[in-house]
This record gives C-alpha cells, sequence and structure tokens, in this order.
C-alpha cells in the first residue's frame, strides 16, 4: 500500500516523521507545543550533540514550493549546529530535487540520506507497518479502506457518506484515547465509551469502528435493544456498535428492568467470542443512573465498570490540535483566525475549564462564523466557552429528574 498523506494536517505529519524516523534510528525525537519551533519538529539529544528533525507537508506545493521554504529558513538551519539535521517531506523528490535541497539545507546536512521524500517515507512505513497502523489517518482515508466502510454489507450508518468519513478525519485529534480502547477491545471484547456531552465519544467509537473495517471486519451498527442480538457469527470477525445504547431508552426503572438483561446476555456472549467486539457509548451521567436502577448492568460478574472509558481528559497539545484541525478544516476566514491569534486568546480557549469540541466544532462552522465580525470574533469564542449552554440545556432539561433541576438551581 502507497500512503499519499493528504488526509494529514501539518502537525499530524510532524507526529508521523517522529514516530517513523524515530523508530528506523532507534532513538525518540522530543515532540513540542504549539507555537513557534525554530526549525525544530522533533529533537533527539546525545552525548555528541543534538539530532534536529524538520518536517515539510508540502504535498500541495510540490518541490518548488518546498524549495522556497527551505531557502527561507537557511539561516535558522545555521543557527541550531545541529550535529546531524534530518528533513522528511511529503514531496516525490528525485536525485537532482535532493541535491538541490542539500545545496540549501548546506553544512547542517550530513548526507543526502537524510533527506527523506515521499517515497523513502512511504518505504519505512512498509518496514514498520506498526506505525502505520497507530496513525489512523494515514491509512484510513485509502479508497480501498473507505470502500469497506461504506460498502460494508452489515454497515447501517445509511447518513454516512465518504464525503463526511474524511471529514471527521480531518478534524480528528487522535490521542491517547484511541489506543487505550484498541487496547479494551483486544482484551476484554467490550468497550463502553462513556462521558460529558460534546467530548467526542461517537467520534472516538466511529475512528475505532473504522480502524476494525480497514482491517477487513464486519461493522454492524445497533440501534435499538429491540434488534436481534444473536448476529454474532463465530465463523467471522463482528465488530458491534451502540451509539448512546442507554440514551435511546426510557430511563425509567420499569422500561430498563425490560431490557437491561437482553443487553446484559449479548454483552457476555461477546466475552466468550473471540471473533466479536463490541463499542458502546453513553453519556456518563446516563450510564451512572442506569446503573443504580439496573440489576443486570450492575452485576460484578459482568464487570462493566472495568470497560469504562472517559474521553473528557485531554492534554493541552490535544486541546491545541482540536482547535487547530477545526480552524483549518473549516476554512475559518483568515481575518477571523489573525483575531484569534493577535488576541491571544487561543491560549484562553485552550486553558479554559469549560473547554468542549462541540464548542469548538459550532465556533468554527461556516454557518456561525459568517455571522461574526472578525473583531468580535475572539470575545465571541470566550463567551460560548463561559457560557455553554448550547452543549447543556437540553441534557439539564431532559436527562435528569425534575428534583434534581431544582437542587440544582439551588446549589
Amino acid at each position: 500500500m502507497t500512503f499519499n498523506f493528504d488526509s494529514m494536517s501539518p502537525a499530524d505529519f510532524e507526529d508521523l516523521t517522529r514516530d517513523l524516523i524515530g523508530r528506523d534510528q532507534s532513538c525518540r525525537f522530543e515532540a513540542f507545543g504549539p507555537g513557534p519551533d525554530g526549525g525544530v519538529d522533533g529533537r533527539h539529544s546525545t552525548s555528541d550533540g543534538v539530532i534536529v528533525l524538520q518536517a515539510k507537508h508540502y504535498r500541495g506545493s510540490g518541490f518548488s514550493g518546498l524549495s522556497r521554504q527551505m531557502r527561507k529558513e537557511r539561516a535558522t538551519i545555521d543557527q541550531l549546529a545541529a550535529e546531524r539535521y534530518i528533513l522528511a517531506t511529503s514531496v516525490s523528490l528525485t536525485p537532482a530535487n535532493k541535491r538541490a535541497l542539500a545545496d540549501i539545507i548546506g553544512p547542517s546536512l550530513k548526507s543526502s540520506s537524510d533527506i527523506l521524500g515521499f517515497e523513502d517515507l512511504n518505504g519505512l512505513l512498509r518496514t514498520y507497518d506498526d506505525v502505520a497502523k497507530s496513525h489512523i489517518k494515514l491509512w484510513l482515508s485509502d479508497t480501498a479502506v473507505l470502500k469497506r466502510v461504506l460498502h460494508s454489507a452489515t454497515h447501517n450508518f445509511t447518513t454516512i457518506t465518504r464525503a463526511d468519513i474524511a471529514a471527521k478525519l480531518k478534524v480528528y485529534a487522535q490521542n491517547p484515547s484511541f489506543s487505550k480502547g484498541r487496547n479494551t477491545l483486544e482484551t476484554e471484547r467490550i468497550l463502553i465509551v462513556s462521558g460529558p456531552p460534546g467530548v467526542g465519544k461517537t467520534t472516538l467509537a466511529e475512528m475505532l469502528c473504522y480502524a476494525y473495517v480497514g482491517e477487513k471486519w464486519d461493522l454492524i451498527a445497533l440501534r435499538s435493544l429491540d434488534e436481534d442480538f444473536a448476529r454474532i457469527d463465530d465463523s467471522r470477525k463482528q465488530l458491534f456498535f451502540f451509539d448512546d445504547f442507554l440514551g435511546r431508552i426510557a430511563l425509567g426503572e420499569r422500561a430498563l428492568s425490560t431490557q437491561d438483561s437482553d443487553l446484559a446476555r449479548f454483552l457476555a456472549r461477546v466475552r466468550r467470542t473471540p471473533a466479536a467486539r463490541f463499542i458502546l457509548t453513553t453519556r456518563a451521567y446516563i450510564y451512572e443512573q442506569a446503573r443504580l436502577a439496573s440489576e443486570a448492568l450492575s452485576d460484578q460478574r459482568l464487570q462493566v465498570a472495568s470497560y469504562v472509558l472517559d474521553v473528557g481528559e485531554y492534554t493541552k497539545r490535544i486541546r491545541a490540535r482540536i482547535v487547530y484541525n477545526h480552524l483549518t478544516v473549516a476554512g475559518v476566514p483568515t481575518t477571523h483566525v489573525r483575531a484569534l491569534l493577535e488576541s491571544g486568546t487561543t491560549i484562553e480557549i485552550v486553558d479554559h475549564n469549560n473547554f468542549n469540541p462541540r464548542i469548538v466544532e459550532w465556533m468554527t462552522d461556516a454557518g456561525h462564523v459568517a455571522h461574526v465580525p472578525a473583531d468580535q470574533y475572539a470575545e465571541d469564542f470566550i463567551e460560548a466557552l463561559d457560557n455553554p449552554e448550547r452543549i447543556w440545556d437540553k441534557p439539564f432539561r431532559n436527562h435528569i429528574p425534575r428534583r434534581c433541576r431544582h437542587l440544582l438551581f439551588a446549589l
């Protein structure tokens, strides 16, 4: 398989090259947070000096754009005075291209083999396929994989299109939750993704689903607890997905008690079936309420609690990547982006106590941005985070009892 890197943002490409070249060189490259990088996308210190890695995702600009940028950075490269300088780019390079880049980079480059182009990176990815698998954006955009996602006989998401998948991939900020979720699925065969509204539960679950479909698993999307749970086929690799599995049923004790036993039996069946996996999503407070009301879901023998993954904890770097991806993919006007940067609001957004991907998505939506003047965009963004009624109003009014609402008002 040849990867084209088109679905990766510059920041995603930097992460990939650090992991890939670090594996090839048997070293770990340091990664740095948002901000001017000074020509350093990865750094590895040795007793002999510092190895500097620079990643240039110039697939769309081609060699001419790459060479122009490298000429601008020559002075910075000289100032780094690195023991070894490595350049990785998504641009396809000829031997003549590498010689030209070597002349531009200067004495910091010890060998033209330290310039890795499109073909070089693909060669390394074939050698280190585990690195490729760990970067979901890299391979999930492949045409063959997308066709398997879209045309799976058991795929019931009629609203999902190729464009929808591509759009989600571009804004998705890969984080430790993906690998943790994957590990849980492999060891326990069941994963319940829980968390507050808007933190990305469904997105994480879908990314995991697409990853399994890419590895030729059948995806079966469940829409209600009334569906036939007897569809497990021991002869095939099957992944079951139930989005908002508790929010789709009434949470009264009587309603839940008539359906939870079916779900519990199915969970137990999945645990006994090596070729079955089950991903469920729910809001954390609904899940806790259901466990209190359901004898089956609270059964210690089922060990459901051990499968719960809270995706609400994002590091500062992941938050920054979420904001960056949405601003880039949504096509927010340059005037609005500049207003955020010049006001210093981006740092305030990333550090905000109410940070939520759904608010970021709303504030970068083209339909919303079009009605906000550039000089008010930063203030409007912070206002949305200060008062996140859009996220919590519906759950507050519809998902908790009236006496609980009264108690919250009193508090």
